[in-house]
C-alpha cells in the first residue's frame, strides 16, 4: 500500500505530466515521470497504465511479451495441417475446432491432394438431420478400404454424437486400415463428446488479428503460396501482382472492420478465406482472358457476388463496394505512388518476387490506425476497451474457478491438496506388510491394483 499511496500522491501533485500520458494516442509507449520510470518494473508500469488508459492494455502486453519471450509468442504461426496429420494414426480422429472467418476445408483438400487421397479416396458429408446413418456407413467402408472421411459441422448433429462417440471408442489397429483417417469439424459445443476431444488431435485456425497478419496469412495460404498460381499471368505480372495485393488488402479490411462493432458494419458478417480464394481465381482468369482488365465485371463478381452475397444491409453493401473501388481501379496499376491511406504507410509495393512480397508485408506496422479504415481515431477506444475486457475475463477463466475480486484459484487449491496427500504418504511402502493388510483376492480386485502401484512407486523412488 505505501507504494500505491506514493503513486497516488505523485499523480495529484503532478497532474500536468500525467495528463500528457492520459491524452496520448500511444500511452503505452510514453515514459512515466522520471522518478517512477526508474523505480517501477515493466509489469508495474502496465498496472499503472491499466488504471489510466485500460484501452491500451492489449498493445502494452503484446510489447511486454515480445520483449521478455520473443516475437514468435505474439504472432500466430502459419496453419500447417501436415504437422497435425503426422501426429495422428488410423485410430485417432482429427478434430477441427471451427471459428468465425476461418474455413479449414481448403487446407484439408490440398493435403488430400498431396497425399493422393482424392476422388473416391476422400469422402465428405455435412451432418444434419438424417445424415447419421449415411456417415456411419461411410466410416465403416473407409476403415476397410483405407480412405479418408470428413464429417462436417458435428455441432448440428447433437442426437447422433453418442453414436459417433461409440464409433471412435471402437477404433483399433486390427479393424482399421493404416491409411484410414477420420476428420471432424465442429464449432465449440457442450454436446460434443469429451472422450473424442481427449483422444483426438485438436486443431483450430482462427482468423489473424490485424492487417499485417491478415495479409501475411493470405499470401502464405493456398492458392497464392503455390508458385505456379502466383506466376500465372505471364506478360501481365505488374497488373496481376498489384491487383492481387489490392484484393488481399481489401479482404483484410473487411475482416478487421468487424472489431469496430456497429461503427464497422451495421451487421457483423462472417467473411472468410473462401471469399478471397474465389475472388483471386476469378481475377487471374479475367486478366489472362482480356487485353485490358474489365474492372466493372471484376468488381461486380467480387463486390456483389463473392463478398456481397453475405451482405444483407443496403448501407453495408454500399460501403463494401466503395471500399472495393479503392483497390480495383487503373490508378493502382499506373501510379507507382498509389497509397491506400492518407498517411501513406500502406501502398501496393512494386513488382517483385513472392519472397519480396512476404518481406514487405512483414515490414508493415503490427497494429493499424483507424485512418486506414476511413474512421476517426476515437473509434479505437470502444474496440480496445472490449479487447481489454475479453483479455481479463480470459485470464480469470484460467484460474480454474477463481472469481473476480477473490484471491487464489485452481493452482493454489491443487497445491494444497497435493501437499496434504504428500504429508500422509510414507517415504517408502512395505510391500509385505501391505499384502498382509490387503491380500490379493478374487473378491477384492482393487487390492491387486494397490500392490502394483506400490511397487511402481518404490521403483520411481529408487530411480
Amino acid at each position: 500500500m505505501p507504494a500505491m499511496e506514493r503513486l497516488r500522491s505523485h499523480i495529484s501533485e503532478n497532474i500536468g505530466e500525467w495528463q500528457k500520458i492520459y491524452d496520448s494516442k500511444e500511452p503505452q509507449n510514453c515514459p512515466l515521470p522520471e522518478e517512477l520510470d526508474n523505480t517501477l518494473t515493466e509489469l508495474q508500469k502496465i498496472i499503472v497504465l491499466r488504471c489510466l488508459r485500460p484501452d491500451k492494455i492489449s498493445p502494452a502486453i503484446t510489447t511486454f511479451v515480445t520483449d521478455k519471450l520473443g516475437k514468435k509468442f505474439v504472432e500466430p504461426p502459419p496453419f500447417d495441417l501436415s504437422k497435425s496429420y503426422l501426429d495422428s494414426n488410423s485410430t485417432i480422429p482429427l478434430i477441427f475446432v471451427l471459428s468465425p472467418g476461418a474455413d479449414p476445408m481448403s487446407s484439408l483438400l490440398k493435403l488430400a491432394t498431396d497425399r493422393e487421397m482424392v476422388g473416391e479416396k476422400f469422402q465428405s458429408i455435412s451432418l444434419g438431420q438424417g445424415q447419421g446413418p449415411i456417415a456411419t456407413r461411410m466410416i465403416e467402408a473407409a476403415m476397410e478400404e483405407g480412405t479418408w472421411v470428413c464429417l462436417q459441422n458435428c455441432h448440428l448433429a447433437v442426437s447422433w454424437m453418442p453414436t459417433l462417440e461409440k464409433i471412435c471408442e471402437e477404433l483399433n489397429s486390427e479393424k482399421c486400415h493404416p491409411d484410414f483417417r477420420l476428420w471432424l469439424t465442429s464449432y465449440p459445443s457442450p454436446k460434443f463428446p469429451v472422450t473424442i476431444l481427449q483422444n483426438g488431435v485438436k486443431m483450430t485456425n482462427e482468423p489473424p488479428t490485424g492487417l499485417r497478419l491478415n495479409l501475411l496469412q493470405s499470401f502464405l495460404s493456398d492458392p497464392i503460396s503455390d508458385p505456379v498460381f502466383f506466376s500465372g499471368c505471364p506478360g501481365k505480372e505488374l497488373v496481376w501482382e498489384k491487383l492481387l495485393f489490392g484484393v488481399c488488402f481489401f479482404h483484410a479490411l473487411v475482416q478487421e472492420r468487424r472489431k469496430f462493432g456497429p461503427l464497422g458494419w451495421n451487421i457483423p458478417y462472417g467473411f472468410n478465406e473462401s471469399d478471397l480464394r474465389i475472388s483471386i481465381r476469378q481475377l487471374q482468369l479475367f486478366i489472362n482472358e482480356y487485353s485490358h482488365v474489365p474492372f466493372e465485371a471484376v468488381s461486380y463478381l467480387t463486390g456483389e457476388c463473392n463478398y456481397g452475397g453475405r451482405v444483407t444491409d443496403d448501407w453495408d453493401r454500399r460501403l463494401l463496394l466503395t471500399m472495393l473501388d479503392d483497390f480495383y481501379n487503373p490508378d493502382i496499376i499506373e501510379n507507382p505512388r498509389y497509397t491506400f491511406s492518407p498517411s501513406g504507410n500502406y501502398y501496393a509495393p512494386p513488382k517483385g518476387t513472392y519472397e519480396e512480397y512476404i518481406e514487405f508485408i512483414k515490414s508493415l506496422p503490427f497494429s493499424q490506425q483507424p485512418e486506414i479504415f476511413g474512421l476517426h481515431d476515437n473509434v479505437d477506444i470502444a474496440k480496445d476497451l472490449q479487447e481489454t475486457k475479453t483479455l481479463f475475463e480470459s485470464l480469470l477463466l484460467t484460474q480454474g474457478g477463481g472469481t473476480q475480486g477473490t484471491s487464489g484459484g485452481g493452482d493454489s487449491t491443487l497445491y494444497a491438496i497435493a501437499d496434504d496427500i504428500l504429508s500422509k504418504l510414507p517415504n517408502d511402502f512395505d510391500i509385505e506388510s501391505c499384502l498382509l493388510k490387503y491380500p490379493v483376492r478374487y473378491e477384492e480386485s482393487m487390492n491387486t491394483v494397490l500392490v502394483q502401484e506400490m511397487e511402481r512407486f518404490n521403483k520411481i523412488g529408487m530411480n
